[in-house]
């Protein structure tokens, strides 16, 4: 749950980039910035903890992005995550000017080490997806990315224990089903 604080400055955020946004106005926006809508309205919006909280797209050509996700998470005493996922994405064509499409692949990457349970992980996942994006205004938006995940993960025990639950797990499933993201270009 957020504090005070952590709201002013998440509005503090959006304020100077939306002013800074007017400032700087370009014909062509080729930067976005994306936060997920749960962490900056949770009681509206929920998703999974395990999700990447900032990502970064820049148009590099008519159709194409690159694009990069962070995740980073530290509780004391309990856990610490940190993850990056960098991809690239496709616009579809569409007659919309409010609606637009796009599909793509991304890598992530994650670490993690539960304190408690005295386990580190290692992620690698191959991430296809389609993205939906509805523009409310030329430098905001908001979009979703539903896809699939193939994930293989190395799991790492370290307790001490007479017994290693050291393992390494392949999975697969669907990702990011319902996650809203805010977007703000300039």
């Amino acid at each position: 749950m957020m504090n005070n604080r952590s709201y002013s400055f998440i509005l503090i955020v959006i304020g100077v980039l939306s002013y800074g946004n007017q400032l700087y106005a370009q014909d062509e926006l080729k930067n976005q910035l994306s936060l997920n809508a749960d962490d900056i309205i949770p009681a509206v919006f929920s998703s999974n903890s395990n999700e990447y909280n900032l990502s970064y797209r820049r148009l590099v050509s008519e159709n194409k992005q690159l694009r990069i996700g962070l995740k980073y998470f530290f509780e004391e005493d309990n856990q610490f995550t940190i993850g990056v996922k960098p991809g690239i994405d496709f616009t579809l064509k569409t007659s919309s000017n409010k609606w637009k499409f796009f599909y793509g692949l991304d890598l992530a990457f994650n670490y993690s080490d539960s304190y408690q349970a005295e386990r580190k992980n290692y992620e690698s996942s191959l991430i296809p997806f389609f993205r939906i994006e509805f523009v409310v205004g030329k430098h905001f938006s908001i979009s979703t990315e539903p896809g699939l995940f193939f994930k293989l993960e190395t799991i790492k025990d370290y307790d001490g224990s007479p017994v290693d639950n050291s393992n390494e797990v392949f999975s697969s499933g669907i990702k990011s089903l319902g996650l809203i993201n805010l977007n703000f270009s300039f």
